[in-house]
């Protein structure tokens, strides 16, 4: 039987690590549940990443750059700033429901405030904030407008699309997939809404 290479190793690590970071959160994950799953020792894991932090930078850094990745891919095309940021927001909604566990570890830390010791640099988050802001400002008059206003505008969608898309489970459980997505159709269209709200 074929070993696999560091590189793969690593790969399944963060995979599982995403999943128990999810499940559990920054404290309540271990690195031996983690080491533990994939049948390597915890010396062995530890070998790739130092520390516990290191490997939820890490895997918190790879959210980032998801969501940045469907920042750009949502305003490819699109001609107006206007067009861009309703692209960016549905893009960022794509990313969610395509991505459940990154949906879980956001709330965990956003939820949660696990990380409130970590040092400015490691919140990821930030990045993908910052472009969207960026593209707001593109669109006219709303450079003028405060930053408190336009991120309290940003995550008034951001925190909607998370809980929705972190609802999706209870939702088809409790109504079922057809009545599922008939409220989906629904909730695309309110957060449309919400998004022209802003832009105009």
């Amino acid at each position: 039987m074929k070993r696999e290479g560091p590189e793969a190793t690593r790969e399944r690590l963060l995979h599982v690590a995403t999943e128990e970071f999810a499940a559990r959160g920054f404290y309540g994950a271990s690195i031996a549940q983690i080491a533990g799953r994939l049948n390597l020792s915890k010396q062995a894991l530890l070998y790739h990443f130092k520390r516990k932090e290191d490997l939820y930078a890490e895997v918190f850094k790879r959210i980032s750059h998801r969501l940045l990745s469907a920042v750009q891919m949502g305003a490819k095309g699109a001609k107006t700033p206007e067009a861009q940021f309703e692209g960016i927001i549905l893009g960022f909604y794509s990313a969610a429901r395509e991505n459940p566990l990154d949906t879980k570890v956001l709330m965990r830390e956003l939820l949660d405030n696990q990380r409130s010791d970590a040092p400015a640099e490691e919140w990821h988050l930030k990045n993908f904030l910052d472009a969207i802001v960026a593209k707001l400002d593109e669109i006219d008059g709303k450079a003028a407008q405060p930053l408190a206003q336009k991120l309290a505008a940003i995550y008034t969608l951001v925190s909607s699309i998370e809980y929705f898309a972190a609802s999706v489970a209870v939702i088809q459980r409790f109504y079922g997939d057809d009545e599922f997505e008939r409220v989906e159709a629904a909730y695309l269209e309110e957060l449309r809404g919400q998004i022209r709200r802003i832009i105009v």
